[in-house]
């Protein structure tokens, strides 16, 4: 028998790119044949010895594909499985859906008595309120959807449409009317399940029985306590929706909370956060049930943070020895480093409601949702379901069968590139223009950053006149910021002198931090010109302007009771707080509204009617300054409406056209060069604007410069047309004055010749 020694034996040379079963066979044969070539030499398919080489290479074939198989599954593009995919879609904070609902808008028909007093008028008194989860039918297959938002009978909104039903037989004037309202619904049916409780038990988890859950609509306690569904078990603020008829605090759905004045912006919803320790997230698994899943801690009177259950009363607390940073604090949705995940439920019995339905059933055809069959009445209601009639008048789409591995994939891929967060400037228009129209109605945004434009200064009258609002305190906190900036302080003791001391400096610091809102609300309200300096507390600027119930912007940076009311305000920022990044303070601000008027003079052909081509080019202007089209800073094209016009059926020529507030300045020349002079013409009302800049105007103070109303009331500022008039291009006003232009009451300020 051969005798090996050390100098017979060398380092083995591995290929580890060989891995399938053939690859594996020949590296096996070829290591054999190099380092054992006189211990074996039969490599015939037939022998042992290549059984037990094709044994090893099966072997290795198949841990190798295992290992490759799941690395890709470790990978959101290549995973295949559906339950690594939604793990994978879990961390990216994307949340599977079941089953996708059908969604439509449901119109609803109330008749609604004539006012008592101007039968022109109606009587909304007597309309209903219906809460949300309103249940219609459809007879086709009897799918049952529910409405997402509260019907509301009691306000008047745009897109409603209000029509006379029966007139007076003995009068001739109208009796009743009959009143339209549409509201978003999604397919499926309520259910409520019960679980019982008993000692807690951390990250407690409760799955429902159904399958295709679309939604949690409630989780109550045996003790009347609510569970909040949350994104995640840290997030400690979750958004409460408050309608009207339940807010002690609001006079209606026009309610102005500053100066408690109605306003003609419906904002039947207020929104606002709260903190609590009862919450929840909710997952889908693998077998399409939803599962709710609680926190970690309880509510116990003397333990530590550090205990079993970390005691929710004790958030705030410094342990020593530990770092104060910003870790967690930096999401607005968190509160302080020491909060727990949540409660976990103990002892209790928990009933949750959800909803359950959708899928490609729910796509229900037009005029096929017409049964009611259950609804609530909310307070204040003048009527019952009773007296309601329903239908679709469009298709109810979007529903579809569970979501496919392929778009759980896309979806959480494009979930994390938006990350929730707003950072540009279009970041926070998006997100301003996409809160819900419950919140309120708005028309347009336009947002700044500090430093990108010149913020309006402040007149000193207003200044002044916004200050008399203010409690006591933040009274306090100007009359300390004016003394230090008149260096209005001395030494201790001198008399007639104001003393800084070490306590007011913490009270002036503590006074700031208590009314950081109010200042915020000071600048909105006082935006305007002055030559004191703006307060810059913001770093993003946010102009709005909202619709009224005719679909005519509102907005007005100087008088409060005709601007954006202080609810709708108040929305948007608690909105923002969602998604804001925490650098950034927002700031909102009524945009300004520039109203003008339009001449035009134009030649017919003469076979035309001459009515009728004027109908045309009244209406051809009033499609180009449709209001949908109108934004801030966009300036008016003159050249193209010209050209507009003069594609109107019936228009030989035109003479000119004129843009303006008041009087038509120009006429121009025809078309043979002959000199038209100057217009006779003015607009009715006389003119479109209110608000003029008097720069003389005696403040009473000192100073000089501000706006005085000096024009026609329910219109807005005045702008020079004719100095921004270049090249056939009406310039904006500068970006210091955000403005949006807006044709308002066309059928009296156009005004047209036909010759």
């Amino acid at each position: 028998m051969p005798t090996y020694g050390k100098n017979d034996f060398k380092e083995s040379n591995v290929n580890y790119l060989n891995k399938d079963f053939s690859s594996l066979k020949q590296s096996l044969m070829d290591y054999a044949k190099s380092y054992f070539p006189n211990t074996y030499r039969d490599f015939n398919e037939t022998s042992p010895g290549m059984m037990l080489l094709e044994m090893n290479a099966y072997v290795g074939d198949v841990l190798s594909f295992y290992v490759d198989q799941q690395y890709r599954e470790m990978l959101l593009p290549l995973a295949e499985e559906r339950r690594n995919v939604i793990n994978l879609a879990k961390m990216f904070g994307y949340k599977v859906k079941p089953i996708v609902p059908a969604y439509v808008d449901l119109t609803f028909t109330q008749n609604l008595t004539a006012n008592s007093t101007d039968s022109s008028k109606i009587d909304y008194s007597t309309g209903a309120i219906i809460d949300r989860g309103l249940q219609v039918k459809g007879t086709t297959n009897g799918v049952v959807f529910e409405t997402l938002e509260v019907l509301d009978f009691k306000i008047s909104q745009s897109a409603d449409t209000n029509t006379v039903n029966t007139f007076n037989s003995t009068t001739g004037l109208a009796s009743d009317y009959s009143c339209t309202r549409v509201v978003r619904a999604v397919s499926g049916k309520q259910k409520t399940s019960t679980f019982s409780i008993g000692a807690p038990e951390k990250f407690k988890k409760i799955t429902l029985s159904d399958t295709n859950v679309i939604d949690i609509i409630s989780c109550v306690d045996s003790n009347g306590n609510k569970w909040y569904e949350v994104d995640f078990l840290a997030q400690d603020k979750v958004p409460i929706e408050t309608h009207y008829t339940n807010d002690s605090n609001r006079e209606s759905a026009y309610s102005n909370a500053l100066d408690n004045s109605t306003s003609n912006i419906e904002v039947p919803f207020s929104l606002q956060y709260i903190k609590t320790s009862k919450r929840f997230t909710r997952e889908t698994n693998v077998d399409n049930t939803t599962s709710l899943i609680f926190g970690n801690g309880v509510l116990k009177n003397g333990q530590l943070v550090d205990s079993d259950f970390i005691d929710l009363e004790q958030v705030g607390v410094v342990v020593p020895g530990q770092a104060n940073d910003l870790n967690e604090t930096i999401n607005p949705l968190l509160g302080d480093e020491y909060s727990t995940l949540g409660e976990t439920p103990n002892n209790t019995t928990l009933t949750i409601t959800y909803r359950v339905g959708g899928g490609i059933d729910a796509n229900l055809p037009s005029s096929d949702l017409t049964i009611i069959q259950d609804g609530t009445a909310m307070n204040g209601s003048g009527g019952t379901i009773n007296d309601l009639t329903v239908t679709n008048n469009v298709p109810a789409r979007g529903g579809k069968d569970e979501e496919t591995v392929d778009e759980i994939r896309e979806k959480s891929k494009s979930f994390f590139s938006t990350q929730n967060r707003c950072v540009t400037k279009e970041d926070y228009e998006a997100r301003v223009l996409n809160i819900p129209a419950r919140f309120g109605n708005i028309a347009k945004v336009y947002v700044t950053r500090s430093g990108d434009d010149t913020t309006p200064n402040v007149n000193q009258q207003l200044f002044s006149t916004a200050l008399t609002s203010l409690d006591t305190s933040f009274q306090k906190f100007i009359d300390d910021l004016d003394r230090i900036k008149n260096e209005m302080f001395t030494i201790p003791n001198q008399a007639g002198g104001y003393v800084v001391t070490t306590q007011l400096l913490e009270d002036f610091s503590r006074s700031i931090e208590n009314n950081s809102d109010q200042i915020g609300d000071v600048i909105r309200n006082i935006n305007g010109y002055s030559d004191l300096t703006t307060f810059d507390l913001s770093s993003i600027n946010i102009y709005i302007l909202a619709y009224d119930n005719l679909k005519q912007l509102v907005g007005n940076p100087i008088e409060q009771d005709i601007s954006i009311p202080v609810t709708l305000q108040n929305n948007i920022k608690n909105y923002l707080s969602n998604f804001r990044m925490l650098t950034d303070s927002v700031n909102i601000i009524n945009g300004f509204i520039v109203n003008f008027g339009v001449f035009f003079d134009v030649v017919a052909e003469k076979y035309a009617d001459k009515n009728q081509v004027k109908i045309k080019c009244i209406e051809k202007i009033k499609e180009y300054f449709q209001i949908e089209k109108m934004q801030f800073n966009q300036p008016i094209y003159k050249s193209k409406l010209e050209y507009e016009i003069m594609g109107v059926e019936g228009v030989r020529s035109l003479n000119h056209l004129t843009i303006t507030q008041q009087d038509d300045y120009y006429f121009g020349y025809n078309s043979d060069g002959e000199f038209l002079g100057t217009a006779d013409q003015t607009l009715h009302p006389n003119p479109t604007y209110l608000y003029s800049f008097n720069t003389e105007l005696d403040n009473g103070d000192g100073t000089y410069g501000g706006f005085e109303s000096t024009g026609t009331t329910g219109y807005s500022y005045y702008y020079d047309f004719q100095a921004a008039l270049v090249d056939g291009i009406i310039r904006p006003p500068e970006l210091s004055t955000p403005a949006v232009f807006e044709l308002k009451n066309p059928n009296q300020n156009i005004q047209g010749r036909v010759r």
